[in-house]
C-alpha cells in the first residue's frame, strides 16, 4: 500500500480531503461514499495517462493540443483536489493559449511529479474511504 508521509504528500491529502469535504457530509452515507470512491477511483485510472500525453503533446509543440489537453487535465485535478497539479496544467494552457508551449523537459518532469504527488495522496485517501464503506 502507497502511502503518503512526506509533508508535500500531507499537504496534498489536506487538499483532496477538503476537497471531498465540500461534496459530501461529514459522516457520509453509502452513496455519497460510493460516490468518493468512484471520483478517487477514476482520477487514479486516468491522470497518469492524461499526463503523459500531455507531456508527449509537449514535446510535439503543437499548442492546440496542448491547450487542450492541459485544459482537461487541470478540470480532473481541480475537481479532485489536486490543486498543485491543476496550477501546473493552468499555466501551460495559458502559454498555449497565447501560442507558445513550455520547455517540455522542465514542465513535464514537474507535471510528472505533480501527477505522482496527487496519485499518493488519492490512493491514500481511496484506503481511507474503503475502510468506512
Amino acid at each position: 500500500m502507497e502511502t503518503a508521509t512526506q509533508p508535500e504528500d500531507l499537504a496534498r491529502v489536506a487538499g483532496v480531503r477538503a476537497r471531498l469535504a465540500d461534496l459530501v457530509e461529514p459522516k457520509p452515507s453509502p452513496a455519497e461514499l460510493a460516490l468518493v470512491l468512484r471520483l478517487l477511483r477514476s482520477f487514479a485510472a486516468k491522470a497518469p495517462l492524461a499526463a503523459d500525453e500531455l507531456v508527449r503533446l509537449l514535446h510535439e509543440g503543437d499548442p492546440a493540443p496542448v491547450r487542450e489537453h492541459a485544459h482537461s487535465l487541470k478540470g480532473s485535478a481541480a475537481n479532485i483536489g489536486a490543486d498543485g497539479l491543476a496550477a501546473i496544467c493552468s499555466r501551460v494552457e495559458d502559454a498555449a493559449r497565447a501560442g507558445a508551449v513550455t520547455d517540455p523537459g522542465p514542465t513535464g518532469d514537474r507535471l510528472r511529479a505533480e501527477t505522482d504527488g496527487a496519485l499518493r495522496a488519492v490512493r491514500a485517501l481511496t484506503v481511507e474511504f474503503e475502510r468506512t464503506s
